[in-house]
């Protein structure tokens, strides 16, 4: 009951300053977002599309209150949701989707401005450095820019983070008590046990958040393309592309978010649990006690890293197939992008995502791990891998 409280106060706050955390309307003269790869501007069915979005722009107002309905009912439906998960995992487990949600949402948020100018690099026609970008975005839409997106990203990701990190751990026990009944044992049970936990959480996170993460690409490829705030975006994408619009990039997202969610994961129990163990050994439990925030932000230093690169094509692939219009698949799009630059072409912004992912990830950890312990949880690898 008191997880549910929570997930409807930290929504209904996200919710409400949905104009508030978009980005404004292009000024006249600014120039629009290259979005398609073979030409130098927008086809002309981007043209007739935003057109036609403005010329409605009068009835809009009439149309708020069937907005907020369906927001207000799509809301709802979310939260009885989590509420029946969290109630199915056990007794205390809502601590892991708490603490998960609060530091998913939290560091997506503060390093947003970072993940805008790594995904102009990837959809921009003429890509530059990640300064150059950066100085582009201001200068031609003001600091603002900086911010487009945040709205579906704080929204999603709190859902996401919750998900991920609450089913990860919910999944250890009965995943381990399964592979030990296999008839051939498995040389390192633990190890497959957490990847196998891992991988689970990833993709069912990667489908609840696959709709925002497609809203959030689309205003930051097209800064005039929500007039009314990102909550309008996104039903102006589900009006004009239908619901395959908002789950066109599943196939990316399942490519990005399952090796990110399984090294993150499996990568930050492991290190943490090495470095508690050494500590003690080495210094004593005392010592491990006092060292304890130190060795928690050293692990997940490591673990930014080895996520960011484990999940970076994967990132490319989400970047090209949301910010492009079409019937186009994911796959058309991995053979473009390597015929134009080779495996390379995977890697485009990964300089910015270093930077983005490793503030973020480590950020998002130690958050985790603080949220845990103030809710009674044992900081991460200070009592096994289990």
């Amino acid at each position: 009951m008191k997880s549910s409280v929570l997930w409807a106060v930290l929504a209904s706050i996200l919710l409400r300053p949905a104009a508030a955390l978009s980005v404004p309307p292009v000024r006249p003269g600014v120039r629009l977002r290259r979005t398609s790869a073979t030409s130098a501007g927008p086809p002309p069915h981007v043209h007739a599309a935003v057109s036609g979005h403005r010329a409605t722009a009068s009835v809009r107002p009439a149309r708020r209150l069937r907005d907020k309905a369906i927001g207000a009912s799509a809301l709802a439906a979310l939260g009885a949701t989590f509420a029946v998960l969290v109630r199915l995992s056990g007794a205390g487990l809502w601590r892991y989707y708490l603490a998960g949600g609060a530091c998913a949402c939290l560091s997506h948020a503060l390093t947003t401005p970072i993940d805008v100018i790594k995904t102009r690099q990837q959809v921009d026609v003429d890509r530059v450095g990640a300064r150059a970008t950066a100085r582009r975005i201001v200068r031609e839409e003001g600091p603002t820019g900086l911010l487009a997106g945040l709205g579906p990203t704080a929204f999603g990701y709190l859902f996401e983070g919750a998900l991920k990190f609450g089913a990860y751990e919910s999944l250890k026990g009965p995943v381990h008590r399964l592979l030990a009944h296999l008839p051939v044992p498995l040389p390192a049970p633990t190890l497959a046990g957490l990847l196998l936990s891992g991988a689970l959480s990833g993709a069912a996170a990667a489908l609840v958040l696959c709709p925002m993460e497609a809203l959030r690409i689309r205003l930051i490829a097209e800064p005039a393309y929500a007039e009314f705030g990102w909550c309008d975006g996104g039903l102006r994408m589900l009006e004009e592309e239908g619901p395959q619009g908002l789950v066109r990039g599943i196939t990316a997202m399942l490519s990005k978010q399952v090796p990110y969610t399984v090294t993150k994961q499996v990568a930050f129990d492991y290190l943490a649990h090495a470095l508690h163990k050494g500590t003690r050994v080495r210094w004593g439990a005392t010592a491990a006690a006092q060292y304890q925030v130190l060795v928690v932000l050293l692990a997940a230093v490591l673990t930014s890293v080895l996520s960011c690169l484990a999940s970076q094509p994967g990132d490319m692939l989400l970047s090209a197939v949301n910010a492009h219009r079409g019937t186009k698949r994911t796959r058309d799009f991995a053979q473009e992008i390597r015929k134009k630059d080779g495996i390379r072409g995977f890697f485009v912004g990964v300089h910015a995502r270093l930077v983005h992912v490793g503030l973020m990830v480590t950020l998002q950890l130690l958050i985790y791990d603080t949220v845990k312990r103030m809710v009674g949880i044992a900081a991460t690898g200070s009592n096994g891998l289990q």
